[in-house]
């Protein structure tokens, strides 16, 4: 179903803000500006969370439409309709497939209906650089542009496809390990077996890593894309049925194969801090970029410190809603952020050339990514530094460190805290080694 505008159910906390839409059904879906590259990540709550909502109820009508959601002014528009499936690109571009398998694309609010149609409507599909979709229908992997003629590849039957954030490659699960595809066919595919059969598997977001569910064995499976050799996993108590990632790759999410709860691993160091009961749905359970945990619990929707699991905040009646969770903020609010971090521990006055000199307890970097992939962090550094954040990325030290998007340095600990706390995206201090 289709919610009309004044149906758009708006939840907001003061700083940040987590949104929700009335669902009508599950074709209902929330695209375009809503889940920008990066941010279909979350949005979470503090303790207190206030709630704006209209109490009208609203008429519905039985469709299957994409709408776009302006998080500014709670506009909301028609992208497609009919449709059967969608997705989102690296660049933010919306991708629909109706029911006689046309393809529609969306980019900065202009829409381009492909001249040729897939092959068929697939089961999966995933945005892709350079505008390009891929979607897994098995026997077939599909690549196509607007102005490329789709192209097919052998796909196995497997429990599950995932695909890196770029869509430059494709992960089977087999029966026995997990088969890598490049969609364009510049390499050739490779196997990587494993000990028990995958279940389901989740690309780390610089995609060097896979991590797999197994369907006996505890824990997770973990693969380097890069070495295409299993390296050490994660422990769980049993098998898991489904994983997640949060954007950053800080937090990993798993389902137990029994029981409605969710399994939280400080991934960095593969350390399982605990669960909390919560029922698994398409939109939740989530990680904002500020570290929440968001999880529907009975009627409600529950916000979590995941690093302690101590419940943060609180929404009455929200499980009801569909929750569309973006990094969204309004404009100017990290500069304020910045302002009263820590009530008088200000930051230093240029965050792009922070003093180099060490306080007693040595030089202290918030630290808001780690990856291998140099081009994402170069990224994702200019994206923060846009924003009026001066980040830098720091060169790796050895072969098996990371390219490291940091703030500062800051001569404490309590002011690099105390600035982290104020970005509302999951952080941790660094202090490097002599």
């Amino acid at each position: 179903m289709r919610p009309k505008s004044d149906s758009t159910r708006q939840r907001r906390a003061s700083q940040p803000s987590i949104w929700s839409v009335t669902p009508a059904t599950p074709k209902t879906i929330a695209a375009g500006q809503l889940c920008p590259p990066l941010a279909c990540a979350s949005r979470t709550t503090k303790t207190g969370m206030s709630a704006k909502a209209k109490s009208e109820k609203s008429d519905t009508t039985l469709k299957s439409d994409v709408l776009a959601l302006d998080l500014g002014s709670a506009r909301v528009d028609t992208v497609a309709v009919a449709i059967e499936q969608a997705t989102l690109g690296p660049d933010g571009t919306l991708y629909t497939v109706d029911g006689k398998a046309r393809v529609v694309s969306a980019a900065r609010r202009v829409r381009v209906a492909w001249p040729q149609p897939l092959p068929a409507v697939p089961l999966q599909m995933f945005g892709a650089a350079d505008q390009r979709l891929v979607a897994a229908d098995p026997p077939k992997l599909i690549t196509a542009a607007a102005d490329q003629p789709p192209t097919s590849r052998p796909l196995p039957a497997g429990s599950d496809v995932a695909a890196t954030r770029w869509g430059d490659l494709v992960a089977v699960a087999t029966d026995s390990g997990v088969l890598l595809m490049d969609p364009l066919g510049r390499r050739e595919a490779t196997f990587i077996a494993l000990s028990d059969h995958p279940r389901a598997l989740v690309f780390s977001p610089s995609g060097h890593r896979i991590y797999v569910a197994r369907r006996t064995e505890p824990g997770l499976a973990a693969i380097d894309r890069y070495d295409l050799d299993e390296i050490d996993g994660v422990a769980l108590p049993l098998p898991a049925e489904t994983i997640r990632l949060d954007p950053l790759g800080r937090w990993l999410l798993a389902k137990p194969t029994g029981g409605d709860s969710v399994w939280v691993v400080d991934l960095p160091v593969k350390r399982l801090v605990g669960s909390v009961p919560s029922t698994w749905r398409v939109d939740l359970p989530a990680i904002g970029p500020d570290g929440a945990l968001i999880v529907p619990r009975g009627d409600d929707i529950v916000s979590y410190r995941p690093d302690s699991l101590a419940e943060a905040g609180r929404v009455k009646g929200g499980a009801s809603d569909v929750w569309l969770l973006t990094a969204w903020r309004p404009r100017g609010s990290y500069r304020g952020a910045f302002a009263d971090a820590d009530g008088g521990a200000a930051a230093p006055a240029d965050q792009g050339t922070a003093a180099d000199t060490a306080g007693p307890e040595g030089p202290m970097y918030v630290q808001v990514s780690t990856s291998q992939n140099e081009a994402w962090s170069s990224e994702m550094a200019q994206q923060l530094s846009r924003a009026g954040l001066g980040a830098r990325v720091l060169q790796p030290k050895n072969p098996d460190d990371g390219y490291r998007v940091v703030l500062g340095p800051y001569p404490t600990r309590a002011q690099a805290e105390a600035i982290g706390r104020k970005l509302g995206r999951p952080f941790w201090i660094y202090q490097p080694t002599p």
